[in-house]
């Protein structure tokens, strides 16, 4: 069966998004909220086949103006996994740093390069990394991601990479909405080589106030 190229599968519209002080264009779905509708209507079932990369959520935003914020340092190689739209990195990569962007979907990979490419992000990189068989090269200094954790079954793969790809004095910054039961799982199965700090930060977007959780977690 042939795939659809990309431009034809989405309806495409440009957002200006600005965090930090910085504005970049980026790509995204006209029409992201008939597959969040679809989820409300159908929930767990639909849960595989959500493609989550479609809409920008509030906890990449957060994290973002946080990692910002915090003034890391710019020769840290920073990783981001399970990346969607890519928000968090594209924002780091904007502001000097050093990003590898990485998911699994191929059409969230096609529009995570469409935004390098659009906003000329040269020190930014996209690959494909699935968390089952990763095969990156290469450790990093900050590992972060948002919203990553929707079911049990992702928690081991993850910690694993944390494992594999994290340098041994690095931090991991992860952020999800207050209410993701699945992630405050996740942060207490995280082994004892770390510490934790959790903060909750709030975003305003017109009438609405998401209320986001920010964990990071230092080797010890």
């Amino acid at each position: 069966m042939e795939t659809l190229p990309f431009r034809e599968k989405y309806e495409l519209e440009l957002m200006p998004i600005a965090i930090g002080g910085k504005k970049l264009e980026l790509y995204g779905i006209r029409n992201w909220d008939v597959f969040v509708n679809n989820l409300a209507e159908k929930g767990e079932e639909y849960i595989n086949e959500f493609p989550f990369w479609v809409k920008i959520w509030e906890a990449s935003i957060v994290l973002a103006d946080h990692l910002i914020r915090i003034g890391l340092e710019k020769e840290n190689e920073i990783l981001e996994i399970g990346a969607g739209m890519g928000v968090t990195g594209l924002f780091l990569g904007a502001f000097g740093h050093k990003v590898t962007i990485t998911d699994y979907e191929e059409d969230a990979l096609e529009l995570l390069r469409m935004n390098v490419e659009r906003n000329g992000l040269n020190n930014v990189s996209v690959r494909k990394l699935d968390w089952n068989n990763p095969d990156l090269t290469g450790r990093y200094d900050i590992i972060c991601g948002s919203e990553l954790v929707y079911n049990e079954t992702s928690i081991g793969p993850i910690i694993n990479l944390f494992r594999k790809y994290l340098q041994p004095e690095g931090t991991v910054f992860l952020s999800h909405d207050f209410r993701r039961m699945c992630m405050i799982k996740f942060i207490g199965m995280v082994p004892g080589r770390f510490e934790i700090e959790n903060i909750a930060k709030t975003l305003r977007c017109e009438d609405e106030v998401h209320k986001v959780i920010i964990h990071t977690l230092r080797l010890k």
